[in-house]
């Protein structure tokens, strides 16, 4: 005689219970709600705002599918400024993913081809009538369905990112979206040094 809900002595509802939960599990780094609190301990912003750690809030996801590509920019800001934190899947795994911390360097329409190598030049901290050279080499590109959330919604995009890295294993990243360029400048930062408070609003921009 088989019991209520349970068959050969198990539950049928935990069986569903379980499946349920399983299916409902998402990285923590992934798909973060619009208006959610990002602090940040990294050393970059250690520096410039001289706290230990710094709280801003997520206003515009970015996030970039393509061939061997999945790629979340979170835009965050704070009464100071604007800041991107960068969550890149590694390749090959499943839910193993990659910190980083960039900012935008620069939006222009596009004119000419992307070269594969480019020079940007930045204010000399130790000399303000000079600058310094800092020359970047393309390594790849790819094109990626972007989806940009805010939160007015979802909206839809192809994409195309041109991936470069200097001799310091710092990196840009130009967003290439219908006739117009968006620069990327950033450095990998470590796991430990993002802290995430999800935001309970705004869930069903996300659905």
């Amino acid at each position: 005689m088989a019991l209520f809900g349970k068959k050969e002595g198990k539950s049928l509802f935990g069986k569903r219970k379980e499946e349920k939960d399983k299916k409902s599990e998402r990285h923590e780094l992934v798909d973060i709600p619009i208006e959610s609190i990002i602090e940040l301990s990294d050393l970059t912003t250690y520096q410039e705002t001289g706290d230990t750690s710094h709280a801003f809030t997520l206003f515009t996801g970015k996030k970039y599918e393509g061939d061997g590509l999945l790629r979340y920019m979170y835009h965050v800001r704070d009464v100071e400024g604007e800041l991107v934190v960068g969550v890149d899947q590694i390749a090959g795994t499943k839910d193993e993913y990659e910190v980083s911390r960039w900012i935008v360097d620069g939006e222009q329409e596009l004119e000419d081809p992307l070269p594969d190598e480019m020079t940007l030049y930045y204010p000399d901290p130790d000399n303000e009538d000079e600058e310094i050279a800092v020359v970047y080499n393309r390594q790849e590109i790819v094109s990626a369905k972007l989806t940009v959330t805010d939160a007015q919604g979802k909206e839809e995009f192809e994409a195309e990112l041109h991936e470069y890295i200097n001799d310091n294993e710092e990196l840009m990243s130009v967003e290439l979206c219908g006739n117009w360029l968006t620069f990327y400048v950033g450095l990998l930062i470590s796991r430990s040094d993002i802290e995430i408070y999800p935001a309970t609003l705004n869930e069903q921009i996300r659905s």
